[in-house]
């Protein structure tokens, strides 16, 4: 017999049954629902105990009356729903698969009429398009003359030195007029976006109606060194730096420091406006690369070296000038990545007329370094500095980002990346090292100079064209008339990226021009005297072992040009008329084969008055020492350029 406590326990909770956990079961007799639960989903649904109502609200509100029925023609179910026959024994699994009714009811299309429901691409339109029109003059100018004569003197020389600048400047014409020259006269254009635009409009007009005929200076792209094609190396170049002045330490002696000037232009254009997976042309497609690079160096020295028992040490050669361009042709920046067809929802960007995407740069460095000087000493530590000037223009241009899937032009084509570079450097010196009773170390220094153009033209794509399509034609036509729907089956026609296609449509004609222009400019005409006299008995005497020491250095100038333009283009180019496309390259170093003419006559006669004005002027003290003249260097880049 059960025990009290037990009994009452059993009553306590006989109200409570309760299975905390599922156990397996076959469902098929149990669900009949049009919408049966997976088989194997065992998972019994909560309780839901979130009533509308509570039973203290019966005494004043009804229970809730059943909803009305719907109608809605799906709703074919009140009530219980009714089991489903089976199929028959061809389907043995429709106890565990059933399939549900499917109604035999025909739903009316968008039309009002039978079919399918279709879906169109939906188009809008809006102004938009970021042009660019960028013109950036960057110039350094600076005149730093140095006169070191006594007093006396400088008041007779002045008007010479004025002379001698003045002709240093009209020989610097002439040079750049030389450089100039090299330049086809069909390249002339105005340094800023409107000249441009002006200029590629001529070009690419006389340019079709030559046929497409090449430039007279086209190459292969590559890349070239001093006219030369080679491999590129796997190396980047060494960045230019200015030079350092040398370590005179504290000894007895004359040290002349009147060249190491250095001038920079650099220069770097990204341009991603054109980055897009597609670009549709229906006129001509025109581009051009192209560009010019010049060294242009007059070196004339004459150096007069006297009075020390060693043989003195002359250098006026090892001026070095180099030219390098590199045509780099990249692939696409979308190779490698999937596409997809052009998405539901096309947003038109609309340019009613031509745009324009033109960055220009110009950067100019001019020095005019004229120094005379004279230095006399005996028992001193002279150290002469009138040269290591610096002169720099950096530009970065990083313009634009990839806006559009899409960029379709009704008119033409007008591309162009084109780098103009020039150094231009008058280098004639005039030296007299002279001793008197001494016996100093003397050294010389007047060349030694370096010019150097580097131009870079990167594409990334653009270069694989294709005939227009029957879809993008029907594509092109549909955005100029305004649709807003477009039949979906041409959304496979372009490449998209999964979303909403971005598209730039332009009434006119694109010009996308990147345009570079970098100039320096040296004049560096010295004339120096130096005379060393025999130090005191009494410096001797606290210095037995030191030696006397006269330098003169007037070379080591640097002119460096440095540019790059990267330029990103479709994936795929489809264009309606005709491609034309060249690369072009001018490299030249220029070194006159007659220096007495291309060098203007006065300013070596004015050296020459100047350095008898000088040497007539220093310390009548002193006895003026024989000079012995050293070989003129007349043509100190022959070995180089040549």
């Amino acid at each position: 017999m059960a025990s009290a406590s037990f009994v009452e326990i059993i009553s306590h909770f006989a109200g409570y049954l309760r299975i905390f956990h599922d156990i397996a079961r076959d469902r098929v007799q149990y669900d009949d629902s049009l919408a049966p639960g997976r088989p194997d989903d065992y998972t019994t649904p909560r309780p839901d105990y979130d009533h509308r109502f509570t039973p203290d609200d019966m005494d004043s509100a009804a229970s809730p009356m059943p909803e009305l029925m719907a109608a809605d023609p799906m709703d074919l179910v009140r009530g219980r729903p009714l089991k489903l026959l089976p199929p028959g024994p061809h389907d043995p699994d429709f106890h565990f698969l059933p399939k549900p009714l499917q109604p035999n009811i025909q739903l009316p299309t968008a039309g009002g009429g039978g079919g399918q429901v279709e879906h169109q691409i939906r188009v809008t339109y809006q102004d938009g398009g970021e042009q660019t029109q960028l013109t950036v003059h960057q110039y350094n100018f600076m005149h730093d003359e140095d006169t070191n004569l006594p007093a006396d003197a400088l008041v007779v020389a002045a008007p010479l030195i004025m002379q001698l600048n003045e002709a240093s400047m009209s020989t610097i014409e002439e040079l750049a007029s030389d450089a100039s020259a090299r330049i086809p006269d069909h390249w002339s254009m105005a340094k800023d976006d409107a000249g441009a635009v002006k200029f590629l409009t001529d070009r690419d007009a006389a340019w079709a109606d030559s046929g497409g005929t090449p430039d007279e200076n086209s190459v292969p792209a590559g890349y070239y060194v001093n006219g030369e094609l080679q491999e590129r190396p796997t190396e980047p170049t060494p960045p230019a730096e200015p030079g350092t002045l040398p370590d005179t330490g504290h000894g007895i002696g004359q040290w002349a420091a009147l060249g190491g000037n250095w001038s920079l232009n650099a220069a770097l254009i990204l341009d991603v406006d054109e980055g897009a997976r597609t670009m549709v042309v229906m006129g001509d497609y025109f581009k051009t690369d192209a560009m010019f690079q010049t060294n242009t160096t007059v070196d004339n020295d004459e150096i007069r070296v006297s009075g020390g028992a060693g043989t003195p040490s002359v250098t006026s050669d090892g001026n070095v000038a180099t030219n390098i361009a590199d045509f780099v042709q990249n692939p696409s920046i979308y190779a490698g990545f999937e596409s997809y067809s052009a998405g539901p929802n096309w947003i038109v960007d609309v340019v009613d007329g031509d745009y324009y995407s033109i960055h220009a740069v110009a950067q100019t460095n001019y020095l005019s370094d004229n120094d005379v000087a004279m230095q006399v000493s005996s028992d001193s530590h002279y150290n002469l500095v009138g040269g290591h000037n610096q002169l720099g223009n950096l530009a970065l241009i990083l313009d634009g980002s990839i806006q559009y899937d899409l960029i379709v032009i009704q008119g033409s084509y007008h591309g162009m990346n084109v780098i103009f570079q020039n150094n231009i450097l008058l280098n004639n010196d005039n030296i007299v090292m002279s001793a008197d009773g001494a016996d100093p170390s003397q050294s010389v220094s007047s060349g030694g100079n370096g010019l150097s153009n580097e131009g870079a033209i990167v594409n990334y794509g653009g270069d694989t064209y294709d005939e227009l399509t029957a879809g993008l034609r029907t594509i092109e036509s549909l955005l100029a008339a305004g649709a807003t729907s477009i039949d979906p089956e041409l959304g496979s026609a372009i490449a998209g990226n999964g979303g909403p296609l971005r598209v730039l449509y332009i009434t006119g004609d694109y010009y996308d021009i990147n345009a570079v222009w970098q100039t320096n400019i040296t004049s560096d005409v010295n004339v120096i005297y130096q005379l060393q006299t025999k130090p005191s008995a009494d410096l001797m005497a606290l210095h037995p072992d030191e030696t006397a020491t006269q330098s003169v250095s007037t070379g080591g100038s640097k002119l460096t040009n440095d540019a790059a333009i990267v330029d990103v283009n479709p994936d795929i180019i489809y264009v309606d008329g005709e491609v034309y496309t060249d690369s072009i390259l001018v490299q030249a170093d220029l070194l006159p084969t007659d220096q007495d003419d291309a060098v203007n006559a006065g300013t070596d006669a004015l050296v020459t008055e100047l350095i008898a004005f000088v040497d007539a002027a220093q310390d009548q003290t002193s006895a003026t020492p024989t000079a012995v003249p050293s070989p003129v260097q007349a043509d100190p880049m022959a070995s180089v350029l040549h």
